[in-house]
């Protein structure tokens, strides 16, 4: 009888024993994951955070180049040289510096560094063309200094004319050589314009509307400041076609801030 008893609480027992082992098992499983899904959720917290960052950074750099680098190629100037060389004319061209680096895309930099999970290919591509033209326009610019720098100034009371007549024609030899390189900077400048402009809706596809319209508008009261109700107007014009997802009093209330 006691044996019976006892094979009859062993059973009892072992069943208790294997639910409550059961029950260890699952409360510790679900910790682990509950534990794996936080440190997963912190970690894509952290990569959406640097990728907003990136994205902002990449958006202010891509919207400079397409607004202010058309202006800045000096394309005319290119073309008023060419037609002073034409006459066997050269300007004084010494004064020209570019003192690198001459313009801010640490944000592309710092891009083209980051992970697949923050920039993925097509637009890591993107970006390293726009990276690889910078590079060619701060070489060009390198080369300009460095040419500008070979002027020789020919005072009008020299009287030795073989050196004026020698000093002259290095001048318009460097002066040739000067504009061909400031042709490649204009037309260096207007194809990261062109890139720039072709690549922006991918970054700008990264954002709501209302933080895309909250970058642009803060691009805007950082980069201009107006003094005129004329000036509001002309700048109004400019930048309802650079950003047509703003509207008029969005864009003036940004301008009247400065």
């Amino acid at each position: 009888i006691n044996m019976a008893r006892l094979e009859q609480s062993f059973k009892i027992f072992s069943k208790q024993g294997v639910k409550f082992l059961m029950l260890e098992f699952l409360i510790v499983f679900l910790g682990v994951y509950l534990a794996f899904l936080f440190q997963s959720y912190s970690e894509q917290k952290k990569i959406d955070a640097e990728k907003e960052k990136i994205m902002i950074g990449l958006k202010e750099d891509l919207e400079y180049f397409r607004i202010y680098f058309p202006d800045f190629a000096g394309t005319s100037q290119v073309e008023e040289w060419r037609e002073s060389i034409k006459n066997e004319r050269y300007t004084n061209f010494s004064t020209w510096r570019f003192i690198q680096p001459q313009y801010d895309y640490i944000a592309i930099e710092y891009a083209l560094a980051s992970d697949a999970d923050v920039i993925n290919f097509e637009l890591n591509s993107a970006i390293a063309e726009i990276y690889q033209e910078l590079k060619k326009l701060e070489h060009a610019e390198l080369l300009l200094t460095e040419i500008a720098m070979k002027y020789e100034a020919v005072p009008a009371e020299l009287k030795n004319k073989d050196m004026a007549v020698l000093a002259s024609q290095n001048n318009f030899l460097n002066f040739k050589r000067f504009t061909d390189r400031y042709s490649d900077r204009a037309s260096i400048m207007q194809r990261v314009a062109e890139m720039s402009a072709k690549h922006l809706p991918m970054i700008n596809d990264q954002f709501s509307e209302q933080k895309l319209a909250e970058i642009e508008l803060s691009l805007i009261k950082k980069n201009i400041t107006v003094d005129s109700n004329q000036e509001i107007e002309f700048y109004l014009n400019v930048l309802k076609q650079f950003f047509p997802n703003l509207s008029e009093e969005e864009i003036k209330k940004a301008l009247d801030s400065n």
